[in-house]
């Protein structure tokens, strides 16, 4: 059945999950490019060979004729757009590497292809628990990159042939050729009517600021001496002799450093050579970056302009506006990092922008360029950027440290502190009671940056109308801008006051004495032994309550500010 599925579906996309499938598109591009690759290098080897007899033939015959390399040039570039074109109408068919990679990693045997097999319910259009974790074994194995990097060798392996058996091939043409009266690929030159004179490089292109070496053959009897002529492109003239290499019929110079575009010939005897062109390029490269910060309105920052940096920190949600001025225009300007990477826009006058970019995470980026002639820069520049989390306020239960037990009749006093690094909103103390909808007290002003405000508040127990065994919480807390930009809420950690029985407070009044009050706590102690236990479970209980009824009011807090 796996076999008849197969086969309904060669030749068409298949409705593979899609993490699934972009994960085998790869694998099938890599595969099969390796696959075009040795093919097209198996045709290079095949007229190579070819092309070494007919050399052979030729030079036997002593024929010079030009006409078996023009036919043998020819069938190379019909087979290589034939394989291109087939590569190119090449239907979507995972089985071939899917086979390769169950062939050469039992591990997966029968399971790649079962994921692969996987169809979403025609109603939901999704896949069951059983088909997912099918799929997330595949996705999720731990040799998945051994796949990968097993076939991007091969695909290397296969480009290499395919350069080697091109320059194999190349050079039979070159021998060929060059054995044939006619000079079709001929790279040299002639000079003043005198057959057999070769000038190397020729017509080139090098790298401002770098040299190039420039020889002349002579293939008849060489001069006694040559001189080569450098006209640059602003109208210097230089004259430099040539030195001859011992007895060969070679004359060579250097041009240790060549900073524009020139021509040169090389005068000998009474003759001189054709003019060769020397073009200079340059690589792309960063020559300075200005940065401009537009800070979150809750920050109270102004807008901040850094010249020439490559380092940015702010807080997150800042935006960012880089201008990068480079030492030519390019085609394509982007930042690479490890994970990602941001698009610039190039300009025509030798700038890459980026607008608008919104600082979320840190993370370092390397500088891509590449210009109108496929170079890239040679040395990235690096940039950093790091983004400062926007911390929730900072809050602290100063006095009375941990829980408490008080009397009902008692003013329990709360000191707290509270700052945050843009400054507070608003704050104050909070008091939560079972059964009660908590209290919010505001006590605090808007503070500035990093300004602690010291918050107090005396809580009436009295008033609250608790029972002995009872408890109440109390915390605080603090409104501050979140990275958003919208208020939000943050919360201290909570404690607890628990209502002890009244009598323990008085029995001193009672007695007159030290001894007195230790008498008048053991004994009420004792009659109190038998329930103490479930006056500790109650009041735990009635904590839990609390602390429930206060992550309730949180969470609604929370929704109502979103």
């Amino acid at each position: 059945m796996s076999g008849q599925q197969h086969s309904g579906q060669a030749g068409a996309t298949w409705n593979v999950e899609p993490r699934l499938k972009r994960q085998l598109r790869a694998l099938d591009l890599a595969y099969h490019r390796a696959h075009f690759w040795r093919n097209l290098a198996f045709c290079w080897v095949g007229i190579a060979v070819v092309g070494l007899a007919v050399l052979l033939i030729q030079r036997g015959a002593g024929s010079t004729s030009i006409l078996p390399w023009l036919v043998l040039a020819a069938i190379g570039v019909a087979i290589a757009v034939g394989l291109s074109t087939r590569e190119r109408r090449r239907p979507t068919d995972f089985r071939p590497v899917i086979e390769r990679i169950e062939r050469e990693h039992p591990e997966v045997r029968h399971l790649l292809s079962t994921a692969a097999e996987q169809r979403p319910d025609p109603d939901t259009g999704g896949f069951n628990f059983l088909q997912m974790r099918v799929i997330e074994q595949i996705l999720n194995h731990r040799k998945r990159y051994v796949w990968e990097e097993n076939l991007e060798r091969r695909l290397a392996l296969a480009r290499n042939g395919h350069l080697a058996a091109f320059g194999l091939m190349a050079i039979v043409f070159f021998a060929g050729v060059r054995s044939s009266d006619h000079m079709a690929f001929r790279t040299a030159g002639t000079a003043g009517g005198e057959h057999g004179i070769t000038v190397t490089p020729g017509d080139t292109e090098i790298e401002r600021g770098t040299g190039v070496v420039i020889s002349i053959r002579f293939g008849d009897e060489p001069p006694s001496e040559a001189t080569l002529v450098v006209q640059a492109e602003s109208g210097k003239i230089e004259h430099i002799p040539l030195q001859r290499h011992f007895e060969d019929p070679v004359f060579g110079a250097t041009l240790f450093r060549v900073s524009e575009n020139s021509t040169y010939w090389i005068e000998y005897a009474a003759d001189r050579t054709q003019q060769y062109q020397i073009k200079v390029f340059d690589y792309p490269a960063l020559t300075r970056a200005d940065a401009v910060l537009r800070f979150p309105a809750y920050t109270g920052l102004t807008n901040k302009v850094i010249p020439d940096t490559l380092r940015i920190t702010a807080v997150e949600g800042t935006r960012l506006d880089y201008t990068l001025e480079l030492n030519k225009p390019v085609a394509h300007a982007r930042l690479v990092a490890e994970d990602r990477s941001i698009q610039l826009s190039p300009q025509t006058n030798a700038t890459a922008l980026l607008l608008d970019y919104v600082l979320t995470n840190s993370g370092r980026y390397r500088l891509e360029l590449v210009d109108a002639d496929g170079r890239t820069n040679k040395v990235p520049a690096t940039f950093s950027f790091q983004a400062l989390t926007n911390r929730r306020p900072e809050l602290r239960i100063a006095f009375p440290r941990g829980d408490q037990r008080v009397s009902r009749l008692e003013e329990l006093a709360i000191e707290a502190t509270a700052s945050d690094d843009f400054g507070l909103l608003r704050s104050g103390i909070g008091i939560v009671q079972v059964g009660k909808e908590p209290q919010v007290v505001e006590l605090g002003e808007t503070a500035g940056p990093n300004e602690k405000r010291q918050l107090s508040h005396l809580i009436a127990l009295e008033q609250l109308g608790l029972e002995t065994g009872q408890v109440v919480g109390y915390y605080a807390w603090a409104d501050d801008y979140g990275p958003d930009g919208l208020e939000r809420r943050t919360f201290s950690d909570m404690f607890f006051a628990e209502i002890r029985p009244f009598e323990e407070i008085f029995r001193r009044d009672q007695s007159g004495d030290d001894g007195g009050e230790q008498q008048g706590q053991q004994a009420g102690g004792g009659g109190a032994g038998g329930g103490g236990g479930e006056t500790t479970r109650l009041a735990e209980l009635q904590k839990q309550i609390v602390i429930a009824t206060w992550k309730l009011q949180q969470y609604k807090g929370g929704a109502a500010r979103k």
